[in-house]
């Protein structure tokens, strides 16, 4: 029988599940082995999951969903633009383009994938000739990050009034650049959620405090760190056995205690179960505190500060 994985609040009134699955990082232009998986992912009991344009699996992920005998309603898909649609027509064509990949005719949530463009890396250079790389807006230059992000936005918010997504949210977003969007007075929707690496290495205590204050969901993407040295932890192995859990299923437990939804990837379909098992036990406040002692300020996937 699946596990029921438990949902979170959004700002809008409806809800994202606790967990979902990821189609990122190593699967990167991997289609073929996301649809294979998707299958066995849902018989664990995931509903939710998440993609994005540079990830080359939106096209992988719809086939894997077509697939599934059930309702799209009992589905929650996710996926994120891509570093080259700074402006509202550019989002709008984008989105159009993932709902087709994904075999859909709504999304549940799109998100701003990043807070500029990332032009020094290899997805943009495979993606796009190095002169149209030169014509997106600079990374660098505030005034003009600030002025694209704002027309990025409303292309989202122009998808939710034409049905095609039904809640909005960034990703990668630092406080300075939440705080820039959420006071423009030009946005007609607030953001639902920022996805941002946090995991108990890296709690990015300021933009959690911040997102909790201003009801925007943290959703953490690398919730496990690497998968190697956080789950070796000795604090952690000392609470799993205890618990007779798993250093992993400790750490999404955290999470979902703090509030953080998160987006799991594991290839391994016995993990895909083990993820979401994590119902049925509770951290104590000390248990808690200890975890987030652990705290080491490490990023694997960049620090998102260094864009203005």
């Amino acid at each position: 029988m699946a596990l029921q994985v438990q949902s979170l609040a959004l700002n809008t009134g409806r809800e994202i599940p606790g967990i979902g699955f990821g189609t990122g990082t190593s699967f990167f232009g991997r289609g073929e082995d996301v649809a294979a998986l998707v299958g066995h992912a849902f018989q664990a009991g995931i509903t939710s999951f998440d993609t994005a344009v540079i990830y080359g699996t939106e096209g992988g992920l719809g086939q894997g969903l077509s697939g599934l005998a059930c309702p799209r309603s009992s589905l929650y898909i996710t996926t994120k633009t891509p570093d080259w649609a700074w402006n509202k027509e550019e989002i709008v064509k984008e989105v159009e383009k993932s709902l087709k990949l994904l075999q859909v005719t709504y999304l549940d949530l799109v998100l701003l994938h990043t807070p500029a463009p990332r032009k020094g890396s290899a997805f943009l250079k495979k993606a796009l000739a190095q002169q149209e790389i030169d014509k997106l807006p600079d990374p660098q230059d505030a005034a003009a990050m600030e002025a694209a992000r704002l027309s990025a936005w409303q292309g989202l918010e122009a998808c939710v009034e034409m049905g095609l997504v039904r809640d909005i949210g960034v990703s990668n977003f630092t406080v300075h650049h939440l705080t820039q969007l959420v006071n423009n007075q030009l946005i007609r929707i607030r953001p639902s959620v920022n996805q941002v690496e946090f995991n108990p290495y890296q709690t990015d205590t300021e933009t959690y405090n911040f997102c909790k204050k201003e009801g925007i969901l943290l959703q953490a993407f690398g919730p496990l760190g690497n998968g190697r040295e956080m789950l070796a932890d000795p604090v952690l192995l000392a609470i799993g056995d205890k618990k007779k859990k798993t250093t992993a299923q400790v750490s999404l437990r955290w999470a979902w205690q703090l509030g953080v939804a998160t987006v799991t990837k594991t290839e391994k379909i016995p993990r895909m179960k083990e993820n979401i098992d994590i119902w049925d036990f509770e951290l104590d406040k000390e248990e808690m505190e200890k975890i987030s002692g652990l705290n080491k300020n490490i990023r694997i996937f960049g620090d998102n500060s260094r864009f203005p």
